[in-house]
């Protein structure tokens, strides 16, 4: 098909607010932005102190500094854009003296180590951090659209340490000097919105699951490893053959408009990386955001070998790192088979998914989390998985939660686990320890004990699972869990394997995870990033692809890369499935519903009627769900005509008082925002009166027992 495009990507900033003035020399222009923060809060905990300010979005994690927050403006330019510099004024300081020390970032601890104390060293410094702030400019997809990412690190408080003396600035302004890019000739050629690499072996394998992308109505290209190598569509470049992949997507995207890759075949070669953690972790890794990776900040071809010596992403490896981009340049993931028959398999289960629009079915509105304690002997002895699955939760506001957790007793055996997915569910979080046919987790401060029982749940669990086309989006927060490299069968690839169930997609680590213990968990590292692949999605991503990229790119905005570990927490994180497949679709959310409408007290054991109203923009016919405020749900009930007032009752069997509120859907599955609470109160029982009970049967039943009826009524 062709199709015209125009290489000038006309825009603005996508910020508002700002004067824009033109420089006559060079044609720069200025961009102003005015912050404002908090004063901080000042907490006690044990022997240290805890500072925050309610603006932040990240906090400074080096370990034995000041666990510090911080505050990380992202700005988005049109691709080509060349910035000159970015000045950083902080202003209206202010000082306080501290009593006590102020606590120290956690130390990071491989997923699956044995828990270490987090002893803090003595370490010299004056003053911490040095500078009110740092930036960072990467190349990358903003939605559909390659940008440049500046990503603005704030420190709006510092740490005097010899005088115990916090700095902190009121206000910071900003101002960025930046040159537009340069014009460009508009191109007409032939566009293919996701190509697939494949191995040659599967060519014909594929033709279904390509008719199937085009009658959706993306273009779509078929080219095996043969054709990239013998240079087929675009002349062979590189050193070496991930190299030449490497440079046909590039001349993909610049010749067809290229923005999503999969990658067929666990022989399509992997690209090696190195990165030392610490003493714990040099191992070498593979990372397929190599493929996704195509541009550093200035628009050119990332090579990751920046110091040229054919060693590729090197962080503390040698003696030089290599300069990292990062930031995907197209949505990719990779479909691992190892013969026709499992590809196959996978095709189907793509098909059937789209086909049937699953992400509008009202099983995709659950969500299963399974999590227990995974650093049993953590100074608040928090369960981190189950504190990372209530993140999860929190975020997917409007899915209903499952939570299989170890403190539940739901880990004990596989049996729960096991009926919460062959129920169905849109997603599934897991979050504790794993290998690469494993996950597995601790009951509360029992680090001898794996759970579920026996052994942990294996990839052979996963294939034995029959949920049938009710598959989930599968994250997993766990060591090597998608070392496909190793495993032809590893953990996340056998949920696509399974040909009676499993899951449509998942995430994972190529490599060791790295994480916080305690609530420092989703600070950070593996748990953090699970966190950020969940918020894409509510942040509006419609598809796989798109899920991904953009959790990438939203953990390096929010903990960054200044450390080794979060170098080895992008760089690992793999996607498998379709970067194309569909989990939403475009459509205006309804409206907030009215707050539901209804008896604001009553008694335990009785049924009592509550009413709402939602409107659609599109006219769409809507779905309910309500929130009875004492952890259970009325499930998706509908479909409702759009402005239609609609009605549900439940009956409450505990005495307390409750918060209700509901939302609404339409048939694309957008959500719209929960409604205003309304509040109740459920007094305990009240005394059955057994005289009242027998006449409400006698004058349904007149004639039944006349002469008891005829004793009763004269008492």
């Amino acid at each position: 098909m062709k199709k015209i495009l125009a290489l000038l990507i006309v825009g603005v900033l996508l910020l508002s607010g700002g004067a824009i003035a033109a420089d006559s020399i060079e044609k720069a222009q200025y961009k102003k932005i005015n912050l404002t923060f908090s004063k901080p809060e000042i907490n006690e905990q044990n022997n240290h102190i805890i500072i925050s300010i309610k603006e932040a979005n990240s906090h400074l994690m080096k370990q034995n500094r000041p666990l510090l927050p911080s505050y990380t403006k992202t700005l988005i330019f049109p691709f080509g854009t060349k910035i000159k510099s970015i000045i950083c004024e902080p202003k209206n300081i202010e000082q306080k003296t501290i009593t006590k020390e102020i606590l120290s970032a956690p130390k990071p601890v491989v997923v699956g180590k044995t828990l270490t104390t987090n002893s803090e060293e003595t370490t010299n410094y004056l003053v911490y951090p040095t500078r009110w702030y740092k930036y960072d400019v990467y190349s990358g997809l903003y939605g559909s659209v390659r940008s440049v990412f500046v990503n603005i690190h704030i420190y709006p408080i510092k740490y005097h340490k010899q005088t115990k003396t916090i700095e902190w600035a009121n206000k910071v302004e900003l101002k960025i000097k930046y040159l537009p890019p340069e014009p460009q000739p508009t191109m007409t050629y032939e566009n293919y919105d996701l190509v697939i690499i494949s191995e040659d072996k599967y060519s014909s394998t594929l033709q279904s699951l390509v008719t199937h992308k085009i009658d959706r109505g993306i273009s779509t290209k078929l080219v095996t490893l043969g054709e990239i190598y013998n240079g087929i569509y675009f002349p062979t470049q590189g050193r070496d053959k991930q190299e030449n992949i490497k440079y046909f997507i590039k001349d993909a995207i610049e010749n067809w408009g290229t923005s999503n890759i999969l990658l067929v075949g666990r022989n399509v070669p992997t690209r090696d990386v190195h990165v030392v953690v610490n003493e714990e972790d040099d191992e070498i890794f593979i990372s397929d955001l190599y493929y996704a990776d195509i541009y550093d900040e200035k628009g050119n071809f990332a090579s990751w070998d920046t110091n040229y010596n054919d060693v590729f992403a090197e962080i503390s490896w040698g003696l030089t790192d290599d300069k990292l981009d990062l930031h995907p340049d197209v949505h990719l993931a990779r479909i691992p088979c190892n013969n026709q028959k499992e590809l196959d398999t996978i095709i189907n289960k793509i098909i059937k998914y789209e086909s049937s629009k699953a992400y509008a079915q009202n099983w995709f509105g659950e969500i299963i989390t399974a999590g227990g304690d995974s650093f049993p002997g953590d100074e608040n002895e928090i369960l981190e998985g189950e504190y990372v699955n209530d993140k999860v939760i929190d975020i997917m506001q409007g899915f209903i939660p499952n939570r299989i957790w170890a403190s539940y007793d739901l880990l004990t055996t596989k049996g729960p686990l096991s009926n919460a997915l062959n129920a169905g569910a849109g997603f599934v979080d897991f979050s504790g320890h794993g290998n690469t046919n494993i996950w597995s987790t601790h009951p509360y401060k029992s680090p001898a004990i794996w759970i579920p029982l026996p052994y942990g749940w294996l990839s052979s669990d996963t294939l034995g699972l029959s949920n049938g086309d009710k598959l989930p989006i599968v994250v997993t927060g766990a060591c090597s869990v998608g070392k496909f490299n190793k495993d032809a069968h590893c953990y996340c690839y056998v949920w696509l394997e399974n040909n009676n169930g499993g899951g449509i997609a998942s995430f994972g680590a190529t490599g060791l995870g790295w994480a916080y213990m305690g609530e420092y968990v989703t600070y950070a590292l593996i748990e953090r990033m699970t966190l950020e692949v969940f918020r894409a999605y509510k942040n509006g991503a419609t598809t796989l692809g798109e899920m991904w990229t953009n959790g990438i790119n939203n953990y390096i905005r929010g903990p960054g890369l200044d450390d080794e570990a979060n170098y080895k927490t992008v760089l690992e994180w793999e996607c498998f499935g379709d970067p194309t497949l569909a989990i939403s679709e475009e459509s205006q959310k309804p409206s907030t519903p009215a707050r539901p409408n209804g008896p604001t007290d009553g008694e335990t054991y009785e049924e009592y009627t509550y009413t709402t109203t939602s409107t659609d923009p599109d006219g769409d016919v809507l779905y309910y769900l309500f929130d009875w405020g004492d952890g259970t749900y009325s499930g998706w009930i509908g479909p409702y005509t759009s402005g239609n007032t609609i009605s549900v009752t439940n009956t409450w069997f505990t005495e307390g008082t409750y918060e209700i509120k509901v939302k609404a859907k339409d048939i694309h599955g957008k959500q719209s925002e929960w409604s205003e609470s309304l509040t109740i109160s459920m007094p305990r029982n009240k005394a059955i009166n057994h005289h009242k009970i027998l006449e409400k049967i006698w004058e349904r039943f007149p004639n039944i027992f006349p002469l008891l009826k005829q004793i009763i009524l004269q008492k």
